[in-house]
């Protein structure tokens, strides 16, 4: 096959991915998953049935995947965040705001039984380790360069502030999940220990 047109068909065949991506997540977040049918998600799709079953073999596959792209997408914004930073604090405190914005979102996108099915399994824990192992990297790195608290572990300060920062996805506005950001940043104290205020850049 020449090389022009294999790149025309894997095009083709990654916009078509998309569509049905999309499309799902956005039925399940209308209907619950339970009113979605492969029919309504090829439709959505501008797809034939018969093509959707060549991608995909049942809608809760479609919506772990969707779930596990939206997860890539995320974590590239957040190590972008952090790497773009003038200093490890800085890139950790960016980690923590950015993170914090997006389980606000979060909270507000899906139905319950989505949110059930994409939190759970083998992808799902594999996107919370690569998570947590950003956060944890983040923190050595802060500790490191004598700009954040070192009197306690990096692995179990970055499970704090992961946690306060996913609170944010259970809050009513965003001026209240950027106070418990805030509230994440001012824990991270000094390297002499303290937890006074963090420090503005």
């Amino acid at each position: 096959m020449p090389k022009l047109w294999k790149d025309t068909v894997e095009e083709h065949r990654r916009d078509v991915r998309a569509a049905i991506l999309d499309a799902a997540w956005r039925l399940a977040h209308e209907r619950g998953i339970r009113g979605v049918t492969m029919g309504l998600v090829a439709q959505h799709a501008g797809i034939s049935r018969a093509t959707l079953y060549k991608y995909f073999s049942g809608v809760e596959e479609i919506l772990v995947a969707s779930h596990a792209e939206h997860v890539q997408e995320h974590l590239a914004t957040l190590r972008e965040a952090h790497s773009s930073a003038g200093t490890p604090r800085e890139g950790l405190e960016r980690l923590i705001d950015h993170y914090a914005e997006i389980c606000f979102h979060r909270g507000r996108a899906g139905a319950p039984d989505t949110s059930a099915l994409v939190h759970a399994g083998e992808q799902h824990q594999r996107n919370t380790t690569e998570l947590e192992r950003l956060f944890i990297d983040a923190v050595l790195a802060a500790q490191a360069a004598g700009e954040v608290r070192a009197d306690i572990a990096a692995k179990l300060l970055a499970t704090y502030i992961l946690h306060a920062a996913e609170g944010a996805g259970s809050v009513g506005s965003r001026g209240e999940a950027a106070g418990l950001a805030t509230l994440a940043k001012e824990c991270l104290g000094s390297a002499s220990g303290s937890t006074g205020p963090t420090t503005r850049h």
